[in-house]
């Protein structure tokens, strides 16, 4: 009698693993998937953020980083490891929530910000704290409450995770001091439309408010809220990892030491923009600048010390955020049929 075959190992149900080849530097166009790639099927899915410093797992284990995704108006938030798509947990959002307003990831992924519905006896406008891990009891942390939350669009942490940033329609962003329930500052649009994307340096000391429409960025004291420094002729930009500089349009490095435009390192050479750097900071994911003759746009992954390109492959975008995982190897997007995919772009 012969032994009858094993069972072969069963998929996770949130997972599903591509067949398709994709090599570095080799033309790939969006439909396609790469050996490795891990898909999170539609709901359709939105990435909230992805985490870069998370705390040990169980038994002091690292971890590297975790990435937040959700349908687009699902209250259910998974957070899962960025570069194999595994569950780390997940949260389940109060009925309170807003859910067309995205969540915002705190950078050790401990926290997540939402917008509630107004107070339902003075109408302030309220941002509440809810932690990823289980508590006791369960609830929000913090409840912000205050008129000029109303109207809120976009939330985003700053890099220690006690700063918190608010964008409204109304055209001005506020930033909080959260665990003390204290505004620091409001800081209102020069061109009266609303915030595009909030901005703090990696070091967590500046903050920059990106207005629709701006042609000039104002940077501003994280902790104070004064103004530091105002950059002409940069309507938008990223902080550098050293948070010396912003990189603005057309692949330039803007000195926040004199608001001059500084030679242009390496990484930049050939780029429209960056999406991202790694949590060490030595790679960086990139715009190539143009396309090429199939009309397709390429991302690179380069090291930033040299410019070397490591790996790239043609834009994958379907609308949604773009990220770089926290240890430079996967970008994270959007795969054009609704839902996420983390390609694999080049090993340590």
């Amino acid at each position: 009698m012969k032994p009858r075959p094993s069972a072969a190992p069963r998929r996770p149900r949130r997972l599903v693993l591509s067949l398709l080849a994709l090599t570095a530097l080799a033309p790939t166009s969006p439909a396609q998937s790469a050996p490795g790639e891990m898909r999170v099927p539609p709901d359709p899915l939105v990435l909230v953020g992805v985490a870069p410093r998370v705390l040990p797992g169980p038994a002091g284990t690292p971890t590297s980083g975790v990435a937040a995704v959700r349908g687009r108006y699902s209250s259910h938030v998974r957070l899962l490891d960025p570069t194999t798509g595994e569950a780390r947990r997940e949260v389940f959002l109060p009925p309170e929530v807003q859910l067309d307003v995205p969540p915002a990831l705190s950078a050790d992924g401990r926290w997540l910000a939402v917008v509630l519905t107004p107070d339902p006896f003075t109408h302030a406008g309220r941002v509440g704290i809810l932690s990823t891990y289980p508590t006791t009891p369960p609830g929000f942390q913090k409840v912000l409450s205050a008129g000029g939350l109303n109207g809120t669009l976009s939330l985003v942490f700053g890099p220690d995770g006690t700063r918190l940033a608010a964008g409204n329609r109304s055209g001005y962003a506020q930033l909080w001091e959260w665990p003390t329930e204290r505004r620091v500052t409001t800081i209102n649009s020069e061109t009266g439309y609303e915030p595009s994307r909030l901005e703090f340096s990696p070091d967590g000391r500046l903050f920059a408010p990106i207005f629709r429409g701006q042609t000039r960025t104002r940077i501003f004291d994280a902790q104070t809220g004064a103004l530091r420094t105002t950059l002409s002729g940069v309507g938008y930009g990223t902080f550098t990892p050293d948070s010396q500089g912003l990189l603005a349009s057309r692949g330039r490095l803007i000195s926040l030491a004199d608001g001059k435009e500084a030679p242009t390192p390496p990484y930049l050479v050939g780029t429209s923009g960056v999406i991202g750097f790694s949590a060490d900071g030595t790679r960086v994911l990139v715009r190539r600048t143009g396309v090429d003759v199939q009309g397709r746009e390429w991302l690179e992954l380069r090291e930033v010390a040299s410019g070397r390109t490591l790996g790239a492959l043609t834009r994958v975008w379907d609308g949604w955020p773009e990220a770089l995982s926290p240890d430079g190897t996967t970008l994270i997007g959007g795969d054009g049929e609704g839902g996420i995919r983390l390609l694999p772009l080049a090993p340590r």
